[in-house]
């Protein structure tokens, strides 16, 4: 049984969804006003590696998630580089798209655009007046939360001590009441704006996520995630307006990812010590990000540095190494296999660590413990390869299956199959392992260290092993 921390409650609960077999995920996208950076790519990865987890144990995910391209922070952007929120959008919604396949991210089922919501966001901000939860004041509308009792409750917070510090003008006339949230804003000069009941003006930032997901997923959903930023104020929102309208609970399970900080600070673009995927990737493998990510539990912060990313990229040779090396071996045709006998124990040792990973990602999608049986099993997979004095094709199999299962989930090495090593260049090395093995039976040194140094010069590394000579890729 999965078990998910769930924001709403503080504790761990066990996972059922709504309709059996069947995930209904809304995930907060990002403001597109910038290129994607690593705060970005936190929570895109941690939340797609729950996602193929899900969909690893037999659910079937419907993904969605938003991008805001009608916001404050949109118009900020547009308005100093003198250009159209729309043409900010494009160009940075181009950018997100094209970093977030670098990072290997799975597709959304559906990305929803505010602004092709806007018609539906003015009725769905009606609704909430009919049921006078909303109010308009000199053209904005705005959310009563006195109105909604339990409004608070997501960020366990009592009404009286809320403060919209940051978020909202809590010293606005217009409002009843200092927390008070706008639902619809009125035009300024300068900005976009749109005809509505209450005049011309766009939508504020907090009811475009509960329009999108009920339009797309249902009026309950199984699970709505994001940032922790996004606890207070704008989870808090979506909840008082999706459960003031429809009378029932709006989310059964709240996830919320953790920052990454640089010198203990949040990053984020506010403070600018930001640092953008475009150029991370740059210097490190799309593989090593997702490491980087994946070796701390989802909820826990981050602390980036060098050193840090540079272990992650370090970790992810070895494991490629290793993954690569299971793989050629898995893909040879030994005709006397079946007359080496099994190893059991390793038999045994797949199927242990089977059950620890899927275990630890069941207890809260503790990737970090995952990770800990992952190395453990690479150890134990690279001895048995370097040291047994023969290879059973079966283990082997049973290796690079799960193996692939662990590429699958947290979306790494995807191209083994299609690397060079395994399918141009392997069988002429392996002839040439073979030749210069003869050459050291008869004592030919020469020919011997030869054929080890143009191998080395056409990037080809050979490790001499006591039980056999293994060879890598050289990295770059």
């Amino acid at each position: 049984m999965i078990k998910v921390y769930n924001t709403l409650s503080r504790q761990l609960e066990e996972f059922e969804t709504i309709e059996p077999g069947v995930v209904r995920w809304y995930n907060c996208g990002p403001t597109v006003n910038g290129l994607m950076h690593l705060g970005h790519a936190r929570s895109a990865v941690a939340f797609d590696i729950i996602r193929r987890y899900l969909e690893y144990r037999g659910y079937k995910v419907r993904y969605i998630m938003n991008f805001t391209d009608i916001e404050d922070r949109m118009i900020e952007v547009a308005t100093n580089e003198k250009r159209s929120v729309l043409e900010v959008a494009e160009e940075y919604l181009r950018g997100f798209r094209r970093d977030m396949s670098a990072l290997n991210l799975k597709e959304a089922t559906i990305n929803p655009r505010a602004m092709l919501h806007i018609n539906q966001v003015i009725e769905f901000i009606q609704k909430l007046e009919k049921k006078n939860y909303a109010y308009e004041s000199n053209g904005d509308v705005y959310f009563d939360v006195k109105k909604f009792e339990e409004y608070g409750k997501l960020s366990n917070q009592k009404l009286d001590n809320i403060l919209q510090e940051g978020t909202e003008d809590a010293k606005n006339p217009n409002k009843r009441f200092a927390a008070d949230f706008a639902l619809w804003k009125k035009k300024k000069p300068g900005e976009p704006y749109w005809p509505s009941p209450w005049g011309e003006g766009r939508p504020g930032w907090h009811s475009e996520c509960v329009l999108m997901s009920s339009l797309y997923l249902g009026e309950v959903i199984d699970i709505h995630s994001g940032g922790q930023d996004l606890i207070f104020p704008h989870h808090e929102n979506e909840i008082a307006q999706a459960e003031a309208l429809n009378n029932k609970p709006f989310v059964n399970y709240w996830l919320h990812n953790g920052y990454i900080n640089i010198d203990k600070e949040k990053m984020s673009k506010s403070l600018g010590n930001f640092t953008n995927i475009i150029d991370l990737l740059k210097q490190y493998s799309a593989d090593a990000v997702r490491i980087f990510i994946a070796q701390t539990h989802y909820r826990s912060p981050i602390d980036f540095t060098e050193d840090i990313i540079d272990q992650a990229q370090a970790t992810a040779n070895r494991l490629f190494e290793i993954f690569l090396l299971v793989k050629w071996f898995s893909k040879k045709e030994d005709t006397d296999s079946s007359l080496v006998e099994i190893d059991n124990e390793m038999l045994k040792t797949v199927e242990q660590s089977r059950t620890a990973f899927v275990e630890a990602m069941n207890e809260d999608f503790n990737t970090s413990n995952a990770f800990a049986v992952i190395f453990n099993l690479t150890k134990e997979a690279n001895d048995y390869i370097r040291k047994s004095d023969e290879i059973n094709l079966k283990v082997i199999h049973s290796i690079d299956k799960f193996f692939d299962e662990i590429r699958s989930v947290f979306g790494i090495f995807e191209n083994i199959e299609e690397d060079d090593s395994t399918k141009t260049i392997g069988t002429l090395v392996d002839l040439l392992i073979e030749l210069r093995q003869n050459f050291r039976s008869e004592k030919n040194w020469e020919m011997s260290d030869k054929i080890r140094d143009d191998l080395k010069k056409a990037g080809i590394v050979l490790e001499d092993t006591p039980k056999r000579i293994l060879w890598k890729i050289e990295e770059k």
